[in-house]
């Protein structure tokens, strides 16, 4: 086991290797077998993830190829996932920015065809994804209207960047 100092206390922390739930996105994301260092004298533990932007482009790709319908904090992540403000994706989608407020905040369902049209726009919106044109098409056809379920947690593998819901 590789060590190295808390920036917290200053005490000697281990790196370990385990699971790291991944809140800091807005979704429920679950890290697998991830590199760890943790400090058993204050309690922190942080994730090495060694490619940050694979991994935003994984979950990326991940929730706009998921069939159930979109959620607000997946619609709020895809948005900054590319860089938009509020006032500029409302455009792009159509809509007045207050109705995109009112779907991020869960207030509002998003409607079916507004749903595929954001999942368009965050795939032609980024350069990483718009290489996985091909595997969107064909999980797009896919999509269905169910809700998603409530406990729905994403798992991927930084490492592979192999990834499922669960």
């Amino acid at each position: 086991m590789k060590k190295e100092m808390c920036a917290e206390c200053g005490k000697q922390r281990k790196v370990v290797t385990g699971n790291y739930r991944f809140d800091e996105v807005g979704l429920r994301v679950l890290l697998q077998d991830v590199p760890l260092v943790k400090c058993e004298e204050c309690g922190t533990t942080e994730p090495v993830i060694r490619d940050l932007n694979g991994l935003m482009h994984a979950i990326a790709f991940a929730v706009v190829t998921h069939p159930c319908k979109l959620t607000g904090n997946e619609l709020r992540f895809l948005r900054k996932y590319v860089g938009l403000s509020g006032e500029e994706f409302s455009k792009l989608v159509r809509i007045e920015p207050e109705t995109l407020s009112r779907w991020e905040n869960s207030q509002q369902e998003i409607g079916k065809n507004s749903d595929r049209l954001i999942r368009f726009i965050v795939v032609s919106k980024s350069p990483d994804l718009r290489k996985q044109m091909e595997e969107f098409l064909e999980k797009y056809r896919e999509l269905t209207d169910c809700e998603p379920p409530r406990k729905a947690q994403l798992k991927i593998n930084p490492a592979t960047l192999e990834y499922e819901y669960a």
